[in-house]
């Protein structure tokens, strides 16, 4: 009964807190508006029960905080009505960095996107950040189309941890979103089954930083227009004739080496990379693959099924005193992987066919 007691207990803080939050922000955005700072160039505006505050870190290196003393959401807004490029882009992107005390504070720093400004005049469009209510400490994705209600809701696999991290929400030419944290490729609204879930609005602005439960310090931000930024290849580890001790390849080798891209967390080879991209070799970019598994295998012992591809040796290029073969490719998404491993390269002798008599 007394376990039974404080759920119900819980369950009720929760609900009361949810119903704070759609109040807060039915609430017009002017009537919370505390103060205005100018933080790198753009004047942005505090809509919050705690205060926004530049600080000075270092010369010319400026933070923006917001202090937050409550369960109620402390948000500091930029209303992009006067950035039209922005507005008109065809892929814009959005890059905000953050300073995360985890697992220090439990907190929640997020960035929304909103098709409307004030931040209370319509719901949000799109948002990712970190939620302190998650139990598995991840990063989460929300998405809304404005037009349909459509709310999408992602957990994704990528862990938080203490530091400097940045958020990244960009449009694609095809009206889909992306979303990147760290350079590293989390999710897009592409992989929603319904293609009418994710039709993204004309414009991608008015930008939102937000802290709940605790104080929220920003880093960084940039706004692009006109292309989204390269993506930064993912590293990859791979492990070179993964079923033996040494990695010894013969210069004159006719035969194939076999080669296995390692599974890690967030990251699973066998499902995730473009077989056909896969180039390997003493630069990476030699076309000698054979073929491959089709079913992962697990070489390192770790649990995890790994991807196994064979590559002709003459096709990889490598020279006598060679020490590294070297991977690339692509995943299914289109991000750019890169690996290397440690190799032997050995010129055996020829066979001799003539003895030497006396």
């Amino acid at each position: 009964m007394l376990a039974k007691g404080i759920f119900k207990e819980v369950e009720m803080k929760k609900i009361i807190l949810l119903i704070a939050t759609v109040v807060f922000l039915m609430i017009p955005g002017k009537a919370l508006s505390q103060q205005t700072e100018t933080w790198k160039g753009v004047e942005w505006e505090c809509a919050t029960t705690g205060g926004i505050k530049v600080t000075e870190v270092s010369e010319g290196i400026e933070y923006l905080s917001l202090e937050n003393g409550s369960t109620i959401p402390v948000m500091a807004y930029y209303c992009t009505d006067g950035f039209t490029d922005f507005r008109s882009a065809s892929t814009p992107w959005v890059e905000v960095s953050f300073e995360d005390s985890y697992p220090d504070v439990k907190s929640s720093v997020q960035l929304w996107i909103r098709d409307e400004c004030p931040p209370a005049a319509s719901y949000f469009m799109t948002l990712i950040g970190t939620d302190a209510e998650n139990e598995d400490d991840t990063y989460f994705i929300q998405w809304r189309n404005p037009s349909t209600n459509t709310i999408v809701k992602v957990n994704t696999t990528k862990k938080r941890s203490g530091g400097v991290h940045t958020i990244r929400v960009g449009k694609t030419e095809n009206g889909a979103v992306e979303y990147y944290i760290d350079d590293e490729w989390l999710w897009s609204t592409e992989d929603i089954p319904d293609k009418s879930a994710y039709e993204a609005p004309e414009y991608f602005g008015n930008i939102i930083l937000m802290g709940r439960f605790s104080s929220a310090t920003f880093t960084d931000y940039t706004f692009g227009s006109g292309s989204s930024p390269p993506s930064s290849s993912i590293a990859v580890d791979i492990d070179i004739r993964p079923f033996s001790r040494e990695n010894k390849i013969y210069h004159w080798e006719w035969g194939v080496i076999p080669v296995a891209i390692l599974s890690k967390a967030g990251f699973d080879a066998p499902s995730e990379v473009d077989k056909d991209t896969i180039t390997f070799g003493r630069t990476g970019d030699e076309h000698s693959k054979a073929f491959f598994l089709r079913r992962g295998k697990d070489v390192n012992q770790d649990g995890l099924r790994d991807l196994i591809l064979f590559f002709r040796a003459k096709r990889a290029g490598f020279q006598v005193g060679d020490k590294e073969g070297y991977l690339k490719g692509n995943t299914l998404k289109g991000e750019t992987i890169e690996g290397y491993d440690s190799v032997s390269i050995v010129e055996k002798k020829r066979w001799r066919f003539w003895r030497s008599h006396k």
